[in-house]
């Protein structure tokens, strides 16, 4: 019986390609393979080829849902019996197909007022699929464990579009190390946040006078590529990306080459490289307009950050977006100043714990236990910050003074993130170090050994 089942379901499937290439036939071809086939993937630019049927499917899991329109997961919503929505609201959103004024028009036939559609965050031009879910779901869950950045590099947005709720547990280890820029006898060591500073350039009309370039920035973005190319592994991804399709077609004259992906932050959302540049084309002489509402665009910043994972290389005009606020402020305080000219570099912020009073108190008598050992405060490695490092016989040791869950939080995945993290650190060289060897050990310390005293934390210690 099952060779049979298998036999029929190899048919159907080749029944549905055909229909799918003759464009003819689709649904029927898929009302025959339900019975074979019980997971179905699909865009929603192609749901017409499915069966138009309510509650066709048990639950429908609509991913990216902050780029989808409200309008376009409507099909998918007809075929569920359940829906799963998911997706980031501080990502891009969907690129509207109608003015705002179509969209009035249509509410008005409708006889809808834009009270009632903004109370249920239904606004064509306003709100996603992953708004309008959220606004009238039954429950939502924050996925607050991020594993593609750096740690320096997600905490750039971390606490400005997640209020620094995201848990970053990146395996620094298996990531490409940082390299440096500089031109011969110049590079210094690799940054993971680095700016090529252009205080000169200026923005221009694109062909078309549609868009934005900065040609100045271009050049200097495209010796950084070379430079990069120069210290990278072959097998290393790159990617340069910009807000302007102008910059973008100047940059993809600037840069040649299969090993370099040139992209407008849309185009790259959803991807990732291990190395990217960030050529962000506004400056001085963009007129206020256009410069503040780039600087704004809160979503479009978080996306051109985090496509890097072990480092990103934002080249533009330091002075004009550090003195802007947001994100791009954010970020320029952050990088390193190097230059693709061969001047040294200036190192960037460096992420610390968090300052809480009582915690302070757990690592002071950690720190006064351990003595004569030659400990080391506040140390970062990997990006990572610890609370105390200490010389132990076989290398450095790294101590993680563990304060609790938060109140109301899970003590069990508290617990699993804690040790998550200490496992991370294993094998990390200490940062500012030059040659230093990596961590041996990590050791977490519970907030009651801290408190119970020196009998508590000796078998911890040795």
């Amino acid at each position: 019986m099952s060779a049979e089942t298998l036999v029929r379901g190899a048919e159907l499937m080749r029944q549905r390609l055909d229909t799918l290439q003759r464009r003819r036939g689709t649904q029927r071809s898929q009302r025959n393979l339900m019975a074979h086939m019980k997971g179905w993937a699909i865009t929603t630019h192609a749901v017409r080829q499915l069966v138009l049927e309510p509650k066709l499917f048990d639950l429908v899991v609509i991913d990216e849902a902050s780029q989808c329109s409200i309008a376009a997961v409507v099909p998918l919503l007809f075929r569920a019996r359940r829906a799963l929505i998911i997706g980031d609201p501080m990502q891009l959103g969907h690129i509207p197909g109608i003015s705002p004024e179509q969209e009035r028009q249509a509410r008005v036939r409708a006889g809808l007022t834009a009270a009632w559609l903004e109370d249920r965050r239904f606004a064509y031009h306003v709100y996603s699929a992953y708004h309008a879910a959220a606004q009238n779901g039954d429950a939502a869950l924050l996925l607050d464990e991020h594993y593609r950045c750096r740690p320096e590099i997600a905490d750039v947005v971390n606490g400005h579009c997640y209020a620094g709720r995201l848990e970053v547990l990146t395996n620094v280890l298996g990531q490409v190390p940082p390299v440096g820029i500089g031109g011969a006898g110049g590079r210094g060591p690799g940054q993971v946040l680095a700016w090529s500073d252009v205080p000169n350039g200026q923005s221009m009309r694109g062909p078309g006078d549609k868009s934005w370039c900065n040609p100045a920035e271009a050049s200097v973005v495209a010796a950084v590529v070379k430079d990069l190319l120069q210290e990278l592994p072959e097998t290393a991804t790159v990617g340069v990306v910009t807000p302007f399709r102008a910059q973008k077609d100047a940059l993809e004259r600037e840069i040649g080459g299969d090993r370099v992906r040139v992209g407008t932050v849309h185009a790259f959302q959803g991807g990732q490289r291990d190395v990217m540049v960030l050529s962000p084309v506004a400056t001085g002489n963009t007129p206020p307009g256009t410069a503040k509402w780039v600087a704004n665009q809160v979503n479009l910043w978080n996306v051109a950050i985090t496509r890097a994972k072990s480092q990103l290389t934002t080249v533009g005009d330091h002075g004009f977006w550090r003195d802007r606020t947001g994100l791009p402020h954010v970020l320029a305080t952050r990088s390193g100043l190097v230059s693709a000219g061969g001047a040294a570099p200036v190192p960037g912020f460096v992420p610390g714990m968090p300052r809480d009073p009582d915690r302070e108190l757990l690592v002071d008598r950690v720190q006064q236990f351990l003595g004569a050992r030659g400990v080391e405060r506040d140390a970062v490695i990997g990006g990572y910050p610890v609370d105390l490092l200490f010389a132990g016989a076989e290398g450095p040791v790294a101590v993680l003074v563990d304060a609790g869950p938060i109140p109301g939080g899970d003590p069990a995945r508290h617990l699993r993130l804690s040790q998550e993290r200490a496992r991370l650190l294993v094998g990390l060289p200490v940062e500012g170090r030059a040659g230093a060897e990596g961590v041996v050990d990590v050791i977490r310390v519970p907030a009651w050994r801290a408190l119970a005293g020196d009998e508590a934390l000796m078998p911890l210690f040795g």
